[in-house]
């Protein structure tokens, strides 16, 4: 009977404390955090309809001032008739790209030769190639390289 004594002796005690909120102060809660989420979510579009009506009018003027240049110079080498150059400058990604792919297939190659006849015509041919496709290889890097300098 203690026990019952002193859980009456704290009930009596302790004061009733309504909790903080209630059912409707929680949905309250819900419709403002849904709400929030709404205006970021339209913030978030219009940024991104944004970003993309510029990048759309980027392309638009890269594309308009790359076709002026152009129009503006050939009347201007064609009047005094000078002749174009034949060897244009290029993309050398693209050389060297080619190049690396030609000698993959060419080591892909000699690995080949070099297990059905490691002594043969085949594998001194294809090295010769790779040798040639290397030396092809340093020539343009140092093209890049010389290039990048100036």
């Amino acid at each position: 009977m203690d026990i019952a004594n002193e859980l009456k002796r704290l009930e009596a005690g302790a004061p009733t404390q309504n909790p903080g909120f209630d059912y409707q102060g929680l949905l309250e809660r819900e419709a403002a955090g849904k709400a929030r989420a709404r205006r970021r979510l339209a913030l978030a579009r219009g940024t991104a309809s944004a970003l993309v009506v510029a990048v759309g009018l980027a392309s638009v003027w890269r594309f308009t001032a790359s076709d002026e240049h152009p129009q503006a110079v050939e009347p201007a080498i064609l009047a005094e008739g000078v002749a174009q150059p034949r060897m244009v400058r290029a993309d050398d990604y693209l050389a060297l790209a080619t190049l690396e792919d030609h000698i993959a297939t060419i080591d892909d190659a000699l690995s080949d030769a070099r297990l059905m006849a490691p002594r043969g015509a085949d594998v001194e041919r294809l090295e010769r190639t790779r040798a040639e496709l290397l030396d092809s290889y340093a020539q343009v890097r140092y093209a890049q390289m010389v290039s990048a300098n100036f």
